[in-house]
């Protein structure tokens, strides 16, 4: 019968790994070298191996350091290595703080995951204002989630600190935008202001790029008056812009509590439809006011004899052809012609559907035969089409509206979809936030007063919709609306002087228009010009004001 003896394991492991240590400084007795920097490191493969997956595999296949017995490593810190070789004969390590980033390159590689958890743990304990964006940075390069998820909570609580660093007018333009708008911030809007409008200024080549975009983050309201009108009378960033001062002053309204009165006489020619003619092969302007109709630009010819969608950015109307080619005219200068500007990324079909929202142009999914999930967006002032997250759902036929971006059914994988899609321009994201009451295509959709109207659509059982529904994103609800006084699907819907207007359709009254008076419920239809053959479906919404 044998006895179990107890001896002192762990005294007698740190006494074999001793004398391993000391036999590294005779080369006769090593079998392995590693080569870094000016730095000849001597090691045993089978130490190497026991402790580090990346010399395990080194050594298990036929490679030619395992042949030559020597490795050069390069563009990697030298002092690291050694130390972490050295931690493989002794179970200790140190480092200075600023050498950290180095050292958790070296132990990810060699993958010696507790040094790189030792790490992690002690820049999270010396997470501080000035540490921060150091730590954000190797969190982010090495993926270390939990340590991101701190650095993410330690901002949103320290924003002030950090948003007078200098580092902080290195972060994106996202990162700034996410945090700003994060519910969880704990800064006044005073901060985020001036937060803002330093990261801003940064950006020397054009301050004024993403000027409205993150001020519009901000809740003026809640801004000191007196510290508002200081940066309207002393910030040129803000008062060379007629948007900002506009906002900051609307701010002010707001905050005394002054509402806006409605006077129709000083709205009246604000805005008109523009439609193109088949007959005269010019823009047709029709004028909601006062009924008038007024001839405007020809027609590329080009576009006369195709499918084509459009929508308007500032003075210009943008053409977005099959061929993925785009065109633009300036509609305010009679003498104006088209200009070609950078062709699309991808095939949309022969309709994109495309939306105009902030500084950009957006193209999501296909329409026709096409179906897609794609979505790119166009920079107006850069002229550059970029990719970006791509839909829940491929999709055909859908609606495309600038509320906040909304995607409104469609057609997608041999079924007609009911979804309502919102995309986040910020993190790019969509997300489904309701359904019609009826799954469909082909529907037309309008923002009005902070509510989406939904109108006609088409499926093969119920074929051409003549309904109108009102939905409110905030609480998810629709509301039935008095029907449209002739069916329409694939047509265009534009909203004037709080009334909406319903343009041409797919059916049989393609060039016909009715108006609907919200206050009245009710649908009345508007007389077509002889003499003219409106092409219905390439309609836009432009400001007269820009035209007269």
């Amino acid at each position: 019968m044998e006895h179990k003896i107890d001896v002192d394991k762990n005294n007698r492991m740190s006494v074999v790994f001793q004398e391993l240590n000391k036999m590294r400084e005779d080369s006769e007795r090593c079998d392995f070298k590693i080569l870094v920097g000016s730095e000849k490191i001597l090691a045993h493969r089978n130490i190497l191996s026991a402790n580090s997956k990346y010399f395990e595999a080194m050594f298990t296949h036929n490679t030619k350091e395992k042949q030559s017995g020597e490795v050069t490593l390069v563009e990697v810190d030298q002092v690291c290595v050694k130390k972490c070789v050295d931690y493989m004969y002794s179970c200790e390590i140190s480092s200075p703080y600023e050498k950290l980033g180095d050292l958790l390159h070296v132990a990810t590689m060699m993958q010696l995951h507790e040094i790189c958890d030792g790490i992690r743990e002690l820049l999270e304990e010396n997470l501080d204002p000035e540490s921060y964006f150091v730590t954000k940075k190797l969190s982010s390069m090495f993926i270390l989630k939990s340590l991101e998820e701190k650095c993410d909570e330690f901002a949103l609580v320290n924003f002030e600190e950090i948003s007078k660093l200098e580092d902080f007018n290195d972060l994106g333009q996202m990162e700034v935008a996410k945090m700003i708008e994060s519910k969880k911030l704990k800064a006044s809007e005073e901060v985020k202001l001036n937060a803002v409008l330093s990261w801003i200024k940064f950006d020397s080549d054009d301050p004024s790029k993403y000027a409205n975009d993150l001020i519009g983050l901000v809740d003026l309201c809640k801004v000191f008056l007196g510290y508002r009108r200081h940066f309207i009378e002393n910030e040129p960033l803000i008062n060379k812009s007629l948007d900002l001062v506009s906002r900051f002053s609307i701010s002010g309204m707001d905050s005394l509590n002054v509402k806006p009165t409605k006077v129709v006489k000083q709205t009246a020619n604000a805005e008109a439809i523009v439609f193109s003619d088949e007959i005269s092969g010019h823009l047709q302007c029709f004028n909601p006011t006062d009924k008038s109709w007024t001839q405007m630009q020809e027609m590329d010819q080009e576009m006369k004899n195709d499918f084509f969608s459009a929508v308007t950015a500032g003075d210009f109307i943008y053409v977005l052809m099959k061929d993925k080619s785009v065109y633009r005219i300036q509609y305010s200068d009679n003498d104006a012609n088209w200009e070609k500007m950078a062709d699309m990324l991808e095939d949309h079909g022969c309709c994109p559907p495309a939306v105009v929202y902030k500084n950009w142009i957006y193209v999501i999914g296909g329409h026709d035969h096409c179906q897609k999930a794609t979505v790119e967006k166009y920079d107006l002032d850069l002229n550059v089409w970029t990719k970006c997250c791509d839909k829940l759902q491929p999709t055909q036929y859908s609606e495309v509206i600038a509320f906040k971006i909304y995607s409104v059914g469609g057609y997608s994988s041999g079924r007609y979809i009911d979804a309502v899609d919102q995309l986040d321009p910020i993190t790019g994201n969509w997300t489904t936030i309701g359904h019609m009451t009826n799954a469909r295509w082909l529907v037309s959709a309008v923002e009005l007063d902070e509510g989406i109207y939904v109108l006609g659509g088409y499926t093969q059982k119920h074929r051409h919709f003549n309904t109108a529904e009102q939905y409110n994103p905030h609480d998810n609800k629709w509301k039935s609306l008095q029907s449209m006084l002739i069916p329409r699907s694939w047509f265009r819907t534009f909203a004037s002087q709080d009334d909406i207007y319903a343009v041409g359709g797919c059916n049989s009254y393609p060039g016909s228009l009715e108006k609907y008076d919200i206050a009245e419920n009710k649908w009345d239809m508007i007389e077509i010009p002889g003499g003219v053959k409106l092409k219905m479906r390439k309609a836009v919404k432009i400001q007269l004001k820009n035209l007269y």
